[in-house]
């Protein structure tokens, strides 16, 4: 018989391993945020330290400085895109989901299986048509265009999380409804969209962590200051010609990580709560 670890041994022994996964996982952030302090003098000091000697917001003054500004720019252009992409993606996958959970019609779970389908198609297979495509439509090189595509690429994940959520709701709650006369559009956005916020919540944060954070979709269709976003920028800023700066990468991705971290920690709850309501099969 093999003998077992007593009880605290057991919570030693979890506690020790829980600390090690936190310290690897929050490394990174540290690094970065040490690196955005350094003057240009200690960004390239063998060993590395640990700890800025001189810390300096010299690094984000030469961000923000960069370009004659343009780094605001480029936070404006993703904000931009990112509520166009939540507010369009967030309506439209509530009426779908609405019809598919509680309005089925002929074919309806045939639909939502091409929906699905959607996530086996790697997007960077569609990389070529999507250009070819926005060229036609002289969309490239503009924010419609990439609005456009993030809400493709990202709808069907929203239509499936919101169903999911309706379905569980119970159907005499529409029935009650029916019968003091209320209509499907009444029923939606007073009973049923009040009653799944948690996993509408959850879209809008995943939305914003997807559009907030891509880099390829923005590099392949965007050519100009006014259309690039932040984590293209940041890539800009730090190419030269013999190096990268590592400064004002550092700082860029400093200034880049802090809106998501903010959003999350203000709607973990109920993202939390969305992502297991959600996800739950009929």
């Amino acid at each position: 018989m093999t003998k077992k670890f007593p009880h605290t041994g057991k919570r030693l022994l979890g506690s020790i391993l829980l600390t090690i996964m936190i310290v690897v996982f929050l490394f990174p952030i540290y690094w970065n945020l040490i690196t955005a302090l350094k003057p240009s003098t200690e960004l390239l000091d063998y060993p590395p330290q640990l700890f800025p000697f001189h810390p300096t917001f010299e690094q984000l003054q030469k961000l923000f400085a960069a370009g004659d500004g343009v780094f605001l720019t480029y936070c404006k252009n993703t904000l931009i895109m990112s509520i166009s992409t939540i507010v369009l993606v967030v309506l439209l996958s509530i009426y779908c989901a609405y019809g598919l959970a509680i309005l089925p019609f002929k074919g309806s779970r045939l639909f939502f299986l091409l929906v699905l389908s959607v996530f086996m198609i790697p997007f960077q297979s569609l990389l070529v048509p999507l250009y070819d495509q926005l060229t036609k439509m002289r969309l490239f090189n503009t924010k419609l265009g990439i609005i456009l595509i993030y809400s493709t690429f990202f709808l069907p994940f929203c239509v499936f999380m919101l169903k999911n959520s309706f379905s569980q709701l119970p159907i005499a709650l529409r029935e009650s409804a029916k019968i003091d006369g209320a209509s499907d559009r009444f029923i939606l956005w007073n009973i049923y969209v009040p009653l799944s916020i948690p996993s509408i919540i959850s879209c809008i944060v995943y939305l914003f962590i997807e559009t907030w954070n891509d880099f390829v979709l923005s590099f392949v269709f965007s050519s100009s200051d006014s259309v690039k976003t932040i984590q293209v920028g940041i890539m800009n800023f730090g190419k030269q010609r013999f190096q990268s700066d590592w400064g004002i990468i550092n700082a860029g991705t400093l200034v880049s990580i802090i809106p998501t971290i903010l959003l999350f920690l203000f709607l973990q709850k109920y993202y939390l709560q969305g992502l297991t309501t959600g996800a739950i099969k009929e």
